[in-house]
């Protein structure tokens, strides 16, 4: 009778398979990238042909070690070993090494960091324009290269007042990147009219330092324009985009940092000095000639006549004022006496009327006045307190009381009281 077996044990034995293979321990295989999502640690995907798919594990300590950035649809070389898992039954390849097919992983890389950039704006940020007549140019370079040599030779042939400053820079290989870094950030500290960065030509590998993120990162810091000269006109690193201006060669490079040759410099001193004195001596001609016609004026030659006019018209002024003065003098003269008969008529007036209302107001006086009334026979009596006696009842049996008459005081005393009823 056949025994069975568990799907454990066949899957074991299907494992032990896998790895005893000796064609299944190092695979080397091509295909597209697939279903790939970055995760925080392993990477998990699928690698497909035409006709075919196989699962895909990529350990974090691989991945992170990778020089490009593994993406979806990217077409890939890997080598690893065949693996079956248990759990699910499905054998992958675990990739040991992987690279792009076809351009390589540093063509990749490079694209990469290229869009990158790109995209957060680091190749438009530096626009800035070369000093014309720069005094101080720092270099960044092998100090055994042709590079230096080039550049000094040019600078002195075009503009020798110029001082260059070297900052011996490794271009290449291990710790590349990081003396570039050094020296970059030591010219930051000085103030420098130019920078030029570069080193000669040479392979993708030979320039790479120049397509390093952080030395691109710190180019755009620099405080200064900057020209990148880095290989041949054929090679275009990083370095040429995040530049001010990009030189195919050192030579190039020394010319854009000295735009303005000095024997140019000279002439065009020389022509502007030319040009000065000419101007100069043209306006000198000029204020002499207007100063010969002033000085041969009417005005100055008889200085008497720039107040003829003058005094003249002050004399027909003072003519016009008097003869005006007269004149209104005259007609107020004549208003005057036109006004003084009806002046003195209407004062007349006035006088008369008011002695007429004074009249009239004096004679209403006298008929209130109290001694109208008692010139007519009528008395005031008073008592001892002075006092106007209206009625009986204002005095007493033996008051003494005062009559005034017209023509005085009488003193007199009650002796007897009578009421008019009585």
């Amino acid at each position: 009778m056949a025994e069975y077996l568990t799907v454990s044990a066949l899957t074991q034995y299907l494992k032990r398979k896998f790895v005893a293979d000796p064609y299944l321990k190092e695979v080397y295989l091509t295909g597209e990238v697939s279903n790939f999502r970055p995760r925080s640690k392993h990477q998990y995907f699928s690698i497909k042909d035409e006709h075919a798919v196989i699962n895909a594990t990529l350990f974090q300590g691989v991945y992170r070690k990778l020089p490009f950035q593994l993406e979806a649809g990217m077409r890939v070389n890997v080598v690893g070993h065949i693996d079956l898992y248990a759990p699910n039954g499905g054998y992958s390849i675990i990739i040991e090494r992987i690279e792009p097919d076809g351009v390589g992983a540093l063509a990749v890389q490079y694209e990469q960091l290229k869009r990158k950039l790109e995209t957060e704006g680091l190749f438009q940020q530096n626009q800035r324009a070369i000093p014309a007549f720069p005094k101080k140019i720092a270099v960044i370079t092998s100090p055994s290269g042709a590079v230096i040599q080039d550049i000094r030779t040019t600078v002195q042939r075009r503009y020798p007042i110029a001082q260059i400053y070297l900052y011996p820079a490794v271009v290449q290989g291990q710790g590349s990147v990081p003396n570039l870094l050094q020296q970059l950030k030591r010219v930051a500290q000085v103030n420098y009219d130019v920078l030029i960065i570069g080193r000669g030509g040479g392979s993708i590998e030979d320039l790479w330092a120049f397509n390093d993120e952080q030395l691109a990162r710190q180019l755009v810091q620099m405080p200064m324009p900057m020209i990148s000269s880095v290989g041949h006109e054929t090679d275009t690193t990083i370095a040429d985009f995040i530049a001010d201006q990009r030189a195919a060669t050192p030579t190039a490079a020394a010319e854009i940092a000295t735009p303005v040759l000095l024997t140019d410099l000279f002439n065009e001193l020389n022509q502007t000095q030319m040009r000065m004195i000419n101007s100069l001596s043209n306006r000198l001609n000029y204020l002499d000639e207007r100063l010969t016609r002033v000085q041969q004026s009417a005005v100055l030659q008889q200085p008497t006549r720039l107040y003829e006019g003058l005094s003249r018209r002050v004399d027909l002024a003072q003519d016009r004022l008097a003869q005006m003065f007269k004149t209104q003098l005259t007609q107020n003269q004549h208003r005057l006496a036109l006004i003084m008969p009806r002046l003195n008529n209407a004062m007349q007036r006035q006088i008369e009327q008011k002695q007429t209302r004074y009249a009239r107001a004096v004679h209403g006086l006298d008929l209130m006045s109290p001694l109208a009334v008692l010139a007519r026979g009528y008395s005031v009596t008073t008592n001892q307190n002075q006092q106007v006696v209206r009625q009986v009842g204002d005095v007493a049996t033996g008051d003494q009381v005062y009559i005034q008459v017209n023509d005085g005081q009488i003193l007199a005393q009650v002796t007897e009281i009578k009421k008019e009823n009585d």
